[in-house]
Protein backbone atom coordinates (compact mmCIF):
# COMPACT_ATOMS: atom_id res chain seq x y z
CA UNK A 1 0.00 0.00 0.00
CA UNK A 2 2.86 2.39 0.82
CA UNK A 3 4.38 1.80 -2.62
CA UNK A 4 1.03 2.58 -4.30
CA UNK A 5 0.65 5.85 -2.37
CA UNK A 6 4.26 6.84 -3.03
CA UNK A 7 3.75 6.16 -6.74
CA UNK A 8 0.70 8.44 -6.71
CA UNK A 9 2.70 11.24 -5.11
CA UNK A 10 5.44 10.95 -7.74
CA UNK A 11 3.22 10.41 -10.79
CA UNK A 12 0.25 12.56 -9.75
CA UNK A 13 -2.78 10.25 -9.73
CA UNK A 14 -5.58 11.63 -11.89
CA UNK A 15 -8.17 11.17 -9.16
CA UNK A 16 -6.10 12.66 -6.34
CA UNK A 17 -7.43 16.20 -6.82
CA UNK A 18 -11.02 17.14 -6.20
CA UNK A 19 -12.53 19.43 -8.82
CA UNK A 20 -12.50 22.95 -7.46
CA UNK A 21 -14.27 26.05 -8.84
CA UNK A 22 -12.52 29.32 -8.14
CA UNK A 23 -14.53 31.96 -6.31
CA UNK A 24 -16.83 33.99 -8.57
CA UNK A 25 -15.46 32.21 -11.64
CA UNK A 26 -18.65 31.14 -13.42
CA UNK A 27 -18.86 33.66 -16.26
CA UNK A 28 -20.49 34.39 -19.59
CA UNK A 29 -18.06 32.76 -22.05
CA UNK A 30 -17.96 35.84 -24.30
CA UNK A 31 -18.13 38.91 -22.05
CA UNK A 32 -16.41 37.67 -18.86
CA UNK A 33 -18.34 40.36 -16.96
CA UNK A 34 -17.92 39.57 -13.23
CA UNK A 35 -20.97 37.61 -12.05
CA UNK A 36 -21.85 40.08 -9.28
CA UNK A 37 -22.37 42.93 -11.77
CA UNK A 38 -25.71 43.49 -13.52
CA UNK A 39 -24.56 42.14 -16.91
CA UNK A 40 -22.74 39.17 -15.40
CA UNK A 41 -25.69 36.80 -14.99
CA UNK A 42 -25.89 33.60 -17.06
CA UNK A 43 -28.72 33.37 -19.57
CA UNK A 44 -30.72 30.23 -20.24
CA UNK A 45 -29.35 28.56 -23.37
CA UNK A 46 -26.07 30.51 -23.31
CA UNK A 47 -22.47 29.33 -23.16
CA UNK A 48 -20.74 29.91 -19.84
CA UNK A 49 -17.23 29.24 -18.58
CA UNK A 50 -16.10 27.69 -15.32
CA UNK A 51 -12.55 28.28 -14.11
CA UNK A 52 -10.84 26.22 -11.44
CA UNK A 53 -8.59 23.20 -10.97
CA UNK A 54 -9.07 19.49 -11.51
CA UNK A 55 -12.09 20.17 -13.71
CA UNK A 56 -11.26 17.67 -16.45
CA UNK A 57 -8.52 15.85 -18.36
CA UNK A 58 -5.00 17.20 -18.70
CA UNK A 59 -5.50 17.62 -22.45
CA UNK A 60 -8.56 19.65 -23.34
CA UNK A 61 -11.43 17.84 -25.08
CA UNK A 62 -14.01 19.55 -27.29
CA UNK A 63 -17.27 18.21 -28.70
CA UNK A 64 -17.29 17.52 -32.43
CA UNK A 65 -20.76 16.29 -33.34
CA UNK A 66 -24.43 16.30 -32.41
CA UNK A 67 -26.28 15.29 -30.34
CA UNK A 68 -24.50 16.79 -27.36
CA UNK A 69 -24.38 14.90 -24.08
CA UNK A 70 -24.39 15.95 -20.44
CA UNK A 71 -21.02 14.24 -19.88
CA UNK A 72 -17.79 14.95 -21.76
CA UNK A 73 -14.50 13.14 -21.06
CA UNK A 74 -15.86 12.04 -17.69
CA UNK A 75 -16.91 15.57 -16.62
CA UNK A 76 -20.47 16.69 -15.95
CA UNK A 77 -22.04 19.82 -14.43
CA UNK A 78 -25.14 20.10 -12.27
CA UNK A 79 -27.25 23.21 -11.74
CA UNK A 80 -29.36 23.06 -8.58
CA UNK A 81 -32.00 25.33 -7.12
CA UNK A 82 -33.79 23.89 -4.10
CA UNK A 83 -35.13 20.48 -5.08
CA UNK A 84 -34.64 21.11 -8.81
CA UNK A 85 -31.48 19.89 -10.54
CA UNK A 86 -30.67 20.06 -14.25
CA UNK A 87 -27.51 19.13 -16.13
CA UNK A 88 -25.51 21.67 -18.10
CA UNK A 89 -24.06 20.51 -21.43
CA UNK A 90 -20.24 20.59 -21.54
CA UNK A 91 -18.76 21.49 -24.94
CA UNK A 92 -15.13 21.85 -23.80
CA UNK A 93 -13.40 20.48 -20.73
CA UNK A 94 -9.83 20.74 -19.44
CA UNK A 95 -8.03 20.81 -16.11
CA UNK A 96 -8.60 24.54 -15.54
CA UNK A 97 -11.59 25.48 -17.71
CA UNK A 98 -14.98 24.20 -18.78
CA UNK A 99 -17.23 25.75 -21.42
CA UNK A 100 -20.81 24.55 -21.17
CA UNK A 101 -24.34 25.42 -22.21
CA UNK A 102 -26.71 26.52 -19.48
CA UNK A 103 -29.80 24.46 -20.29
CA UNK A 104 -32.78 26.43 -21.53
CA UNK A 105 -34.90 24.84 -18.80
CA UNK A 106 -32.54 25.88 -15.99
CA UNK A 107 -34.42 27.48 -13.08
CA UNK A 108 -34.38 31.28 -13.05
CA UNK A 109 -32.79 33.04 -10.10
CA UNK A 110 -29.91 32.05 -7.85
CA UNK A 111 -28.73 28.47 -8.27
CA UNK A 112 -25.65 26.39 -7.44
CA UNK A 113 -23.24 24.94 -10.00
CA UNK A 114 -21.10 21.88 -9.26
CA UNK A 115 -18.59 20.00 -11.39
CA UNK A 116 -18.56 16.20 -11.17
CA UNK A 117 -15.53 14.23 -12.37
CA UNK A 118 -16.26 10.85 -10.81
CA UNK A 119 -13.64 10.44 -8.10
CA UNK A 120 -13.76 12.50 -5.91
CA UNK A 121 -17.39 12.91 -6.87
CA UNK A 122 -18.03 16.66 -7.02
CA UNK A 123 -16.61 20.15 -6.64
CA UNK A 124 -17.44 22.88 -4.21
CA UNK A 125 -20.74 24.66 -4.93
CA UNK A 126 -20.61 28.03 -6.71
CA UNK A 127 -23.52 30.46 -6.85
CA UNK A 128 -24.80 31.61 -10.21
CA UNK A 129 -27.62 33.94 -11.17
CA UNK A 130 -29.68 32.56 -14.06
CA UNK A 131 -31.75 34.92 -16.19
CA UNK A 132 -33.71 34.82 -19.43
CA UNK A 133 -31.23 36.98 -21.35
CA UNK A 134 -27.77 38.44 -20.74
CA UNK A 135 -25.81 38.87 -23.93
CA UNK A 136 -22.05 38.70 -24.33
CA UNK A 137 -20.10 39.54 -27.48
CA UNK A 138 -17.14 37.33 -28.37
CA UNK A 139 -13.85 39.22 -28.80
CA UNK A 140 -10.66 38.62 -30.75
CA UNK A 141 -8.65 39.07 -27.54
CA UNK A 142 -10.61 36.38 -25.69
CA UNK A 143 -11.00 38.70 -22.68
CA UNK A 144 -14.36 40.34 -23.34
CA UNK A 145 -12.51 43.59 -24.19
CA UNK A 146 -11.46 45.07 -27.49
CA UNK A 147 -12.27 44.03 -31.08
CA UNK A 148 -15.48 42.07 -31.28
CA UNK A 149 -15.99 39.07 -33.52
CA UNK A 150 -17.89 40.77 -36.31
CA UNK A 151 -17.79 39.81 -39.98
CA UNK A 152 -18.02 42.27 -42.85
CA UNK A 153 -20.67 40.70 -45.07
CA UNK A 154 -19.64 41.13 -48.69
CA UNK A 155 -21.14 37.93 -50.13
CA UNK A 156 -22.10 34.48 -48.93
CA UNK A 157 -18.55 33.30 -49.58
CA UNK A 158 -16.74 36.48 -48.55
CA UNK A 159 -17.22 37.47 -44.91
CA UNK A 160 -13.85 38.58 -43.47
CA UNK A 161 -13.59 39.30 -39.78
CA UNK A 162 -13.61 43.03 -39.11
CA UNK A 163 -10.24 44.37 -38.02
CA UNK A 164 -8.27 47.63 -38.24
CA UNK A 165 -6.85 46.45 -41.57
CA UNK A 166 -10.19 45.10 -42.89
CA UNK A 167 -12.59 47.83 -41.83
CA UNK A 168 -16.30 48.08 -42.46
CA UNK A 169 -17.97 50.92 -44.32
CA UNK A 170 -21.04 52.96 -43.34
CA UNK A 171 -24.14 51.04 -44.38
CA UNK A 172 -22.34 47.69 -44.60
CA UNK A 173 -24.06 44.54 -43.35
CA UNK A 174 -22.31 43.01 -40.33
CA UNK A 175 -22.57 39.62 -38.63
CA UNK A 176 -21.92 39.80 -34.87
CA UNK A 177 -21.21 36.67 -32.80
CA UNK A 178 -22.17 36.25 -29.16
CA UNK A 179 -24.13 34.24 -26.65
CA UNK A 180 -27.03 34.89 -24.30
CA UNK A 181 -30.04 35.93 -26.41
CA UNK A 182 -32.25 33.49 -24.54
CA UNK A 183 -33.65 29.95 -24.31
CA UNK A 184 -34.58 27.64 -27.19
CA UNK A 185 -36.55 24.38 -27.44
CA UNK A 186 -33.48 22.10 -27.40
CA UNK A 187 -29.81 22.74 -26.60
CA UNK A 188 -28.28 19.37 -27.50
CA UNK A 189 -29.03 19.38 -31.24
CA UNK A 190 -28.11 21.66 -34.13
CA UNK A 191 -30.06 24.90 -33.62
CA UNK A 192 -32.94 25.85 -35.85
CA UNK A 193 -32.46 29.14 -37.68
CA UNK A 194 -34.90 31.89 -36.84
CA UNK A 195 -35.25 35.09 -34.86
CA UNK A 196 -35.63 34.69 -31.12
CA UNK A 197 -38.30 36.78 -29.36
CA UNK A 198 -35.78 38.70 -27.23
CA UNK A 199 -35.85 42.45 -27.84
CA UNK A 200 -32.48 43.53 -29.27
CA UNK A 201 -30.96 47.00 -29.63
CA UNK A 202 -27.53 47.73 -31.12
CA UNK A 203 -25.36 50.81 -30.72
CA UNK A 204 -22.41 51.58 -33.02
CA UNK A 205 -20.39 54.53 -31.74
CA UNK A 206 -23.44 55.83 -29.90
CA UNK A 207 -25.66 55.63 -33.00
CA UNK A 208 -28.53 53.10 -32.98
CA UNK A 209 -28.36 50.43 -35.69
CA UNK A 210 -31.99 50.39 -36.76
CA UNK A 211 -31.70 47.84 -39.58
CA UNK A 212 -31.50 44.54 -37.70
CA UNK A 213 -31.87 41.64 -40.13
CA UNK A 214 -31.48 38.64 -37.81
CA UNK A 215 -31.08 37.85 -34.12
CA UNK A 216 -31.04 34.16 -33.24
CA UNK A 217 -28.96 30.99 -32.96
CA UNK A 218 -26.35 30.03 -35.51
CA UNK A 219 -27.34 26.74 -37.17
CA UNK A 220 -23.80 25.46 -36.69
CA UNK A 221 -23.37 25.81 -32.96
CA UNK A 222 -25.55 25.32 -29.90
CA UNK A 223 -25.53 28.27 -27.54
CA UNK A 224 -23.97 30.62 -30.12
CA UNK A 225 -26.01 33.57 -31.38
CA UNK A 226 -25.70 35.78 -34.43
CA UNK A 227 -27.00 39.31 -34.83
CA UNK A 228 -27.02 40.64 -38.39
CA UNK A 229 -27.35 44.40 -38.84
CA UNK A 230 -26.33 47.34 -41.01
CA UNK A 231 -23.74 49.86 -39.86
CA UNK A 232 -25.53 53.22 -39.44
CA UNK A 233 -24.62 55.63 -42.22
CA UNK A 234 -23.76 58.30 -39.64
CA UNK A 235 -21.70 56.05 -37.36
CA UNK A 236 -18.34 57.57 -36.33
CA UNK A 237 -15.20 56.42 -38.10
CA UNK A 238 -12.12 54.92 -36.49
CA UNK A 239 -10.30 51.77 -35.47
CA UNK A 240 -11.95 51.43 -32.08
CA UNK A 241 -15.61 52.37 -32.58
CA UNK A 242 -17.53 51.06 -29.53
CA UNK A 243 -20.32 48.53 -30.08
CA UNK A 244 -22.71 47.05 -27.55
CA UNK A 245 -25.95 45.05 -27.47
CA UNK A 246 -28.88 45.75 -25.17
CA UNK A 247 -31.45 43.00 -24.70
CA UNK A 248 -34.91 43.11 -23.14
CA UNK A 249 -34.62 46.88 -22.93
CA UNK A 250 -32.22 46.93 -19.99
CA UNK A 251 -29.51 44.23 -19.99
CA UNK A 252 -26.27 45.60 -21.48
CA UNK A 253 -23.50 43.45 -22.96
CA UNK A 254 -19.78 44.02 -22.81
CA UNK A 255 -18.63 46.92 -24.98
CA UNK A 256 -16.42 45.82 -27.89
CA UNK A 257 -14.88 47.68 -30.81
CA UNK A 258 -15.07 47.55 -34.58
CA UNK A 259 -13.21 49.39 -37.33
CA UNK A 260 -15.07 51.69 -39.74
CA UNK A 261 -13.56 53.73 -42.56
CA UNK A 262 -15.21 55.54 -45.50
CA UNK A 263 -14.03 52.95 -48.04
CA UNK A 264 -13.09 49.91 -45.96
CA UNK A 265 -9.37 50.64 -46.06
CA UNK A 266 -7.01 50.22 -43.12
CA UNK A 267 -7.38 52.73 -40.31
CA UNK A 268 -4.09 51.98 -38.56
CA UNK A 269 -2.17 54.87 -40.07
CA UNK A 270 -4.41 57.34 -38.25
CA UNK A 271 -5.31 55.25 -35.20
CA UNK A 272 -2.21 55.30 -33.06
CA UNK A 273 1.53 54.86 -33.28
CA UNK A 274 0.97 51.84 -31.03
CA UNK A 275 -0.12 49.60 -33.89
CA UNK A 276 1.46 46.48 -35.31
CA UNK A 277 4.51 44.60 -34.16
CA UNK A 278 7.49 46.37 -32.63
CA UNK A 279 8.89 48.09 -29.56
CA UNK A 280 6.65 50.73 -28.01
CA UNK A 281 7.01 53.02 -25.02
CA UNK A 282 5.12 55.82 -23.31
CA UNK A 283 5.71 58.07 -20.30
CA UNK A 284 2.81 59.88 -18.66
CA UNK A 285 3.27 62.57 -16.01
CA UNK A 286 -0.04 63.20 -14.28
CA UNK A 287 -1.49 65.45 -11.60
CA UNK A 288 -4.65 64.06 -9.99
CA UNK A 289 -6.85 66.25 -7.79
CA UNK A 290 -9.70 64.42 -6.05
CA UNK A 291 -12.44 66.14 -4.08
CA UNK A 292 -13.42 63.62 -1.41
CA UNK A 293 -16.73 64.27 0.34
CA UNK A 294 -18.12 60.74 0.82
CA UNK A 295 -17.19 58.85 3.96
CA UNK A 296 -15.29 61.82 5.40
CA UNK A 297 -16.08 64.11 8.34
CA UNK A 298 -15.46 67.11 6.09
CA UNK A 299 -14.64 67.53 2.42
CA UNK A 300 -10.96 67.48 1.47
CA UNK A 301 -9.02 67.91 -1.76
CA UNK A 302 -6.29 65.33 -2.20
CA UNK A 303 -3.68 66.15 -4.86
CA UNK A 304 -1.04 63.75 -6.12
CA UNK A 305 1.67 64.05 -8.76
CA UNK A 306 2.73 60.86 -10.51
CA UNK A 307 4.80 59.67 -13.42
CA UNK A 308 4.27 56.32 -15.05
CA UNK A 309 5.50 54.33 -18.00
CA UNK A 310 4.62 51.40 -20.17
CA UNK A 311 7.09 49.78 -22.53
CA UNK A 312 6.80 46.49 -24.33
CA UNK A 313 7.66 44.52 -27.43
CA UNK A 314 4.40 43.68 -29.16
CA UNK A 315 4.05 40.61 -31.37
CA UNK A 316 2.50 40.87 -34.82
CA UNK A 317 -1.30 40.95 -34.56
CA UNK A 318 -4.31 41.68 -36.74
CA UNK A 319 -5.88 43.25 -33.66
CA UNK A 320 -3.32 45.61 -32.07
CA UNK A 321 -5.74 46.72 -29.34
CA UNK A 322 -4.58 48.11 -26.02
CA UNK A 323 -7.34 48.96 -23.51
CA UNK A 324 -5.31 51.89 -22.16
CA UNK A 325 -4.12 53.38 -25.45
CA UNK A 326 -6.81 52.44 -28.00
CA UNK A 327 -9.26 55.27 -27.43
CA UNK A 328 -12.79 55.61 -28.84
CA UNK A 329 -13.63 58.31 -31.42
CA UNK A 330 -14.35 61.85 -30.21
CA UNK A 331 -17.84 62.24 -28.83
CA UNK A 332 -18.17 58.57 -27.84
CA UNK A 333 -17.66 56.35 -24.79
CA UNK A 334 -16.45 52.86 -24.05
CA UNK A 335 -16.71 50.73 -20.90
CA UNK A 336 -14.99 47.79 -19.23
CA UNK A 337 -16.17 45.47 -16.45
CA UNK A 338 -13.41 43.26 -15.10
CA UNK A 339 -12.18 41.30 -12.13
CA UNK A 340 -9.85 43.22 -9.81
CA UNK A 341 -9.36 46.70 -8.35
CA UNK A 342 -8.30 49.06 -11.13
CA UNK A 343 -7.82 51.88 -8.61
CA UNK A 344 -5.67 49.65 -6.43
CA UNK A 345 -2.99 48.72 -8.96
CA UNK A 346 -4.61 45.91 -10.95
CA UNK A 347 -4.23 46.22 -14.73
CA UNK A 348 -6.77 45.85 -17.50
CA UNK A 349 -6.42 42.58 -19.44
CA UNK A 350 -4.25 43.22 -22.49
CA UNK A 351 -2.52 46.36 -21.21
CA UNK A 352 0.62 44.41 -22.08
CA UNK A 353 -0.32 42.41 -25.20
CA UNK A 354 -0.49 38.64 -24.95
CA UNK A 355 2.83 37.27 -26.13
CA UNK A 356 4.49 40.65 -25.58
CA UNK A 357 7.52 41.20 -23.40
CA UNK A 358 8.37 44.12 -21.17
CA UNK A 359 11.22 46.44 -22.08
CA UNK A 360 13.70 48.35 -19.94
CA UNK A 361 13.78 52.02 -20.88
CA UNK A 362 16.81 52.92 -18.78
CA UNK A 363 18.43 52.56 -15.37
CA UNK A 364 17.10 55.93 -14.14
CA UNK A 365 15.50 59.14 -15.38
CA UNK A 366 15.42 62.83 -14.61
CA UNK A 367 12.31 65.00 -14.82
CA UNK A 368 13.02 68.75 -14.79
CA UNK A 369 10.50 71.57 -14.71
CA UNK A 370 9.42 74.81 -12.98
CA UNK A 371 9.78 73.15 -9.58
CA UNK A 372 13.31 71.84 -10.11
CA UNK A 373 14.49 68.33 -10.93
CA UNK A 374 13.57 64.88 -9.62
CA UNK A 375 15.59 61.74 -10.06
CA UNK A 376 13.37 58.75 -10.90
CA UNK A 377 14.64 55.18 -10.53
CA UNK A 378 13.76 52.55 -13.10
CA UNK A 379 10.32 51.93 -11.66
CA UNK A 380 9.35 49.68 -14.57
CA UNK A 381 11.11 46.80 -12.84
CA UNK A 382 9.13 47.26 -9.61
CA UNK A 383 6.08 49.49 -10.02
CA UNK A 384 4.99 51.23 -13.25
CA UNK A 385 3.85 54.31 -11.30
CA UNK A 386 6.14 56.62 -9.29
CA UNK A 387 4.83 59.13 -6.74
CA UNK A 388 6.38 62.59 -7.15
CA UNK A 389 4.61 64.62 -4.47
CA UNK A 390 1.26 65.75 -3.16
CA UNK A 391 -0.86 67.82 -0.84
CA UNK A 392 -4.09 67.70 1.17
CA UNK A 393 -6.29 70.74 1.70
CA UNK A 394 -6.64 72.38 5.14
CA UNK A 395 -2.85 72.28 5.51
CA UNK A 396 -2.88 68.78 6.98
CA UNK A 397 0.73 68.40 5.87
CA UNK A 398 3.17 70.52 3.85
CA UNK A 399 2.71 70.51 0.10
CA UNK A 400 5.31 68.63 -1.95
CA UNK A 401 3.65 69.14 -5.32
CA UNK A 402 5.95 69.04 -8.33
CA UNK A 403 3.96 68.97 -11.58
CA UNK A 404 2.89 72.61 -11.84
CA UNK A 405 1.93 73.97 -15.28
CA UNK A 406 4.92 74.72 -17.50
CA UNK A 407 7.66 73.14 -19.60
CA UNK A 408 9.34 69.86 -18.59
CA UNK A 409 12.24 67.75 -19.81
CA UNK A 410 12.37 63.98 -19.36
CA UNK A 411 15.73 62.27 -19.91
CA UNK A 412 17.10 58.78 -19.40
CA UNK A 413 20.53 58.56 -17.82
CA UNK A 414 21.60 55.34 -19.50
CA UNK A 415 19.93 53.17 -22.07
CA UNK A 416 18.18 49.92 -21.25
CA UNK A 417 16.68 47.68 -23.89
CA UNK A 418 16.51 50.84 -25.98
CA UNK A 419 18.90 53.76 -26.29
CA UNK A 420 18.94 56.91 -24.17
CA UNK A 421 16.50 59.72 -24.92
CA UNK A 422 15.54 63.27 -24.00
CA UNK A 423 12.08 64.75 -24.63
CA UNK A 424 10.40 68.06 -23.75
CA UNK A 425 6.70 68.59 -23.11
CA UNK A 426 4.28 70.98 -21.46
CA UNK A 427 2.06 70.47 -18.43
CA UNK A 428 -1.10 72.44 -19.34
CA UNK A 429 -3.25 74.61 -17.12
CA UNK A 430 -6.02 72.53 -15.52
CA UNK A 431 -9.64 73.05 -16.42
CA UNK A 432 -12.39 74.03 -13.95
CA UNK A 433 -15.13 71.48 -13.33
CA UNK A 434 -18.06 73.89 -13.13
CA UNK A 435 -20.83 71.53 -11.93
CA UNK A 436 -18.67 69.38 -9.64
CA UNK A 437 -20.37 70.50 -6.43
CA UNK A 438 -23.79 69.42 -7.71
CA UNK A 439 -22.73 65.83 -8.42
CA UNK A 440 -23.02 63.60 -5.40
CA UNK A 441 -25.44 60.73 -6.03
CA UNK A 442 -25.20 59.31 -9.56
CA UNK A 443 -28.10 57.21 -10.78
CA UNK A 444 -26.90 54.30 -12.91
CA UNK A 445 -30.15 54.50 -14.88
CA UNK A 446 -29.80 58.18 -15.82
CA UNK A 447 -27.31 60.09 -18.00
CA UNK A 448 -24.47 61.89 -16.21
CA UNK A 449 -23.80 65.45 -17.36
CA UNK A 450 -20.41 67.06 -16.71
CA UNK A 451 -19.54 70.69 -17.52
CA UNK A 452 -16.23 72.57 -17.40
CA UNK A 453 -14.36 75.67 -18.50
CA UNK A 454 -10.74 76.34 -19.37
CA UNK A 455 -8.32 73.58 -20.18
CA UNK A 456 -6.35 75.53 -22.79
CA UNK A 457 -8.47 74.16 -25.63
CA UNK A 458 -7.32 70.57 -25.08
CA UNK A 459 -9.52 67.58 -25.74
CA UNK A 460 -11.21 66.48 -22.54
CA UNK A 461 -11.86 62.99 -21.22
CA UNK A 462 -14.48 61.92 -18.67
CA UNK A 463 -13.74 58.69 -16.81
CA UNK A 464 -15.66 56.99 -14.01
CA UNK A 465 -14.66 54.09 -11.76
CA UNK A 466 -16.82 51.85 -9.63
CA UNK A 467 -14.86 49.37 -7.53
CA UNK A 468 -16.61 46.85 -5.30
CA UNK A 469 -13.97 45.55 -2.91
CA UNK A 470 -15.88 42.61 -1.34
CA UNK A 471 -16.40 41.06 -4.78
CA UNK A 472 -13.10 42.27 -6.25
CA UNK A 473 -14.72 43.74 -9.36
CA UNK A 474 -14.42 47.03 -11.24
CA UNK A 475 -16.45 48.80 -13.89
CA UNK A 476 -15.08 51.84 -15.70
CA UNK A 477 -16.39 54.09 -18.43
CA UNK A 478 -14.23 56.35 -20.59
CA UNK A 479 -15.51 59.11 -22.85
CA UNK A 480 -13.79 61.60 -25.18
CA UNK A 481 -15.46 64.96 -25.69
CA UNK A 482 -15.14 66.71 -29.02
CA UNK A 483 -12.32 69.25 -29.25
CA UNK A 484 -13.48 72.60 -27.90
CA UNK A 485 -16.49 71.18 -26.03
CA UNK A 486 -17.34 72.46 -22.54
CA UNK A 487 -19.75 69.69 -21.54
CA UNK A 488 -20.34 65.99 -22.02
CA UNK A 489 -23.25 63.72 -21.18
CA UNK A 490 -22.36 60.13 -20.35
CA UNK A 491 -25.21 57.88 -21.57
CA UNK A 492 -26.82 55.82 -18.82
CA UNK A 493 -26.03 52.60 -20.65
CA UNK A 494 -22.33 53.01 -19.78
CA UNK A 495 -23.23 53.13 -16.09
CA UNK A 496 -25.58 50.16 -16.18
CA UNK A 497 -22.93 47.54 -15.33
CA UNK A 498 -21.43 49.55 -12.46
CA UNK A 499 -21.66 48.10 -8.95
CA UNK A 500 -23.76 50.11 -6.54
CA UNK A 501 -21.74 52.02 -3.95
CA UNK A 502 -22.02 50.25 -0.58
CA UNK A 503 -23.27 51.93 2.57
CA UNK A 504 -19.90 51.28 4.16
CA UNK A 505 -17.58 53.62 2.18
CA UNK A 506 -14.59 51.44 3.01
CA UNK A 507 -16.02 48.71 0.78
CA UNK A 508 -16.36 50.82 -2.37
CA UNK A 509 -14.35 53.19 -4.52
CA UNK A 510 -16.64 55.38 -6.59
CA UNK A 511 -15.18 58.37 -8.41
CA UNK A 512 -15.51 60.40 -11.60
CA UNK A 513 -12.59 62.22 -13.25
CA UNK A 514 -12.16 64.64 -16.12
CA UNK A 515 -8.99 66.06 -17.61
CA UNK A 516 -6.99 66.56 -20.78
CA UNK A 517 -7.01 63.48 -22.98
CA UNK A 518 -3.75 61.81 -24.08
CA UNK A 519 -3.03 62.11 -27.77
CA UNK A 520 -0.25 59.87 -29.01
CA UNK A 521 -0.21 61.58 -32.39
CA UNK A 522 0.36 65.12 -31.11
CA UNK A 523 2.31 64.40 -27.91
CA UNK A 524 6.11 64.85 -27.95
CA UNK A 525 7.69 61.82 -29.59
CA UNK A 526 9.93 59.54 -27.58
CA UNK A 527 12.83 59.08 -30.01
CA UNK A 528 15.32 56.41 -29.04
CA UNK A 529 17.22 53.68 -30.83
CA UNK A 530 15.45 50.35 -30.59
CA UNK A 531 12.04 51.99 -30.13
CA UNK A 532 9.63 51.88 -33.06
CA UNK A 533 7.27 54.42 -31.56
CA UNK A 534 6.66 56.24 -28.30
CA UNK A 535 5.55 59.47 -26.70
CA UNK A 536 5.62 61.48 -23.49
CA UNK A 537 2.37 62.98 -22.22
CA UNK A 538 1.69 65.55 -19.52
CA UNK A 539 -1.83 65.44 -18.13
CA UNK A 540 -4.08 66.59 -15.33
CA UNK A 541 -7.23 64.99 -13.95
CA UNK A 542 -9.82 66.52 -11.65
CA UNK A 543 -11.94 64.04 -9.75
CA UNK A 544 -14.78 63.77 -7.28
CA UNK A 545 -16.02 60.90 -5.17
CA UNK A 546 -19.63 59.97 -5.91
CA UNK A 547 -22.30 57.55 -4.77
CA UNK A 548 -23.53 55.20 -7.53
CA UNK A 549 -27.05 54.02 -6.90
Amino acid sequence: MRRVLFGCVIAGCAFAQSPFIYNRSVLNAASYIPPTLPGGAIAQGSIFSIFGSGLGPATGVQVSSFPLNTTLAGTSITVTQGSTTVNAIPIYVSVTQINAIMPSNAPLGVAVVRVITGNPPQSNPMRVNIVTTAFGIFTATGTGLGPGILQNFISGTNEPINSPTIAATPGQIMVLWGTGLGPVAADNVAPTAGNLPTQVAISVGGVPATNILYSGRTPCCSGVDQIVFSVPNNAPLGCWVPVYIQTAGSVVSNVVTMAITPNGSSCLTSASPFAGAGNFGAFVSLRVTTHEDIGTLSAVDVVGDYTGAIAYKAPASNFPFNPVLSLPPSGTCTAYSVKGDLLGGDALPGAVPAGGTGLTLGSAFTLSGPGGMQMIPNFLNTNPIQYLGGSISSNLFPSSLFLNPGSYNLSSLTGGTIGSFSVTGTMPQPLTWTNRSSIFTVSRSQPLNVTWSGGSGTQVFVVGFGVDLPTNSTSVFGCLASVGATSFTVPAVFLSNFPATRANPLQSKSVVYLGNAPNALSAPALNASGLNSGYAAFQFATGKTVFFQ
